[in-house]
């Protein structure tokens, strides 16, 4: 079987903060009468030791929310002892752990640098960018608190990404943000455009527009290329991969969606986080084998990103996008639903910046 890894949410929806820009809270209407999801020791143990029966090369386990650290230290504890139980000899196991940063102290730091997790810390920019829309449930700034996360990271010497949300605060403080960032030495940035709905169906007010992020892309990336060792960008690092001949490295811009499987709480099976609804269930990791629930996914959600449009289909940058995340593309206020709602974004920055890419390439 192709290797593929998991993403997991052991407590579901569950968060400490309220962000506007949030998508999966809504996931407590897929359980209602759920306040507080915990994964189980049956679930999480069974998980592990199916897994990592397929033996592949690496097997990497993705901690998501919600905010994975309100399933508590000792159960993470649970996880690398169940790890190193079903492990063989030699097999690599890796965690890559996506958190607000609210509850990250010393014990947490040397949990994750004596086990050598990855960690993804959410940070939208400086202070009042993001207070914004990230704020405590009782509406207070937590800036300060994931600052304070940061530096815990660098101090038990744990390797973190920055995980920034592109959205209306942001959006045209590009060179101010980047600034920030690499001040506050965090060298290692993802950048991720928000698009959600409002209670009408329409795009939210948070939610960014083709062209502003295709500008936000464009100054970004004229920022990053002044000096290419300041700071390590996933989104032009897939990029330069790709004329270099590699895989991109990053779904959205992919030609087939990344290769893993969503595990619920509970153990229920769902193709991606952007996915978690009855219409796209796969099954039940107690129910059924994780091979039996990847073919599902292979055989139906898999196709979608594949099914390209006419405009796609005779587009020059077809092979930087593919028409970028399904999700964007079934957007419900996408006027133009046979491609991605950030078309024109992409096509504004492949234009921009094609020539610099080529003339790195000259020599390989």
């Amino acid at each position: 079987m192709k290797p593929f890894q998991l993403l997991i949410k052991p407590v579901s929806f569950d968060c400490n903060l309220r962000c506007n820009y949030c998508f999966y809270l809504r996931v407590a209407d897929e359980y209602p009468k759920i306040n507080h999801p915990r994964m189980s020791k049956e679930v999480l143990e069974h998980m592990i030791a199916e897994f990592l029966q397929f033996n592949f090369n690496e097997s990497i386990f993705g901690w998501q929310g919600g905010e994975p650290t309100l399933a508590g230290l000792e159960f993470f504890k649970k996880v690398v002892s169940l790890q190193q139980k079903y492990g063989k000899t030699g097999q690599i196991i890796g965690n890559a752990f996506q958190t607000n940063g609210i509850l990250i102290n010393d014990e947490w730091g040397n949990f994750f640098h004596n086990f050598r997790f990855l960690i993804g810390l959410s940070l939208d920019g400086p202070k009042d960018i993001h207070d914004r829309y990230r704020k405590s449930i009782g509406g207070k700034s937590v800036w300060q608190k994931v600052m304070n996360a940061a530096e815990c990271l660098k101090r038990n010497k744990v390797e973190f990404n920055i995980l920034c949300v592109i959205n209306k605060s942001n959006v045209n403080r590009v060179k101010e943000i980047y600034n920030f960032f690499l001040d506050n030495d965090f060298t290692y940035l993802q950048f991720i455009p928000t698009l959600e709905v409002d209670v009408d169906g329409k795009k939210a007010s948070f939610s960014i527009n083709p062209t502003q992020y295709g500008k936000f892309l464009c100054q970004l990336f004229d920022e990053w290329k002044k000096n290419l060792n300041q700071a390590s960008i996933r989104t032009f690092n897939g990029i330069l991969a790709y004329y270099y001949g590699y895989p991109k490295g990053c779904c959205t811009i992919e030609k087939e969606c990344a290769e893993y499987l969503l595990i619920e709480w509970n153990g229920d099976v769902y193709p991606c986080d952007f996915f978690v609804q009855q219409t796209y269930k796969l099954g039940n990791i107690l129910e059924e084998n994780l091979s039996n629930l990847k073919n599902k996914r292979d055989n139906s959600f898999k196709k979608l990103k594949v099914k390209l449009g006419k405009e796609c289909l005779s587009c020059n940058w077809q092979e930087l996008c593919y028409g970028g995340c399904i999700k964007d593309r079934i957007f419900p206020d996408n006027p133009h639903p046979e491609k991605t709602y950030f078309c024109e974004a992409y096509k504004i920055f492949y234009q921009h910046s094609n020539e610099w890419f080529l003339e790195q390439t000259k020599n390989k």
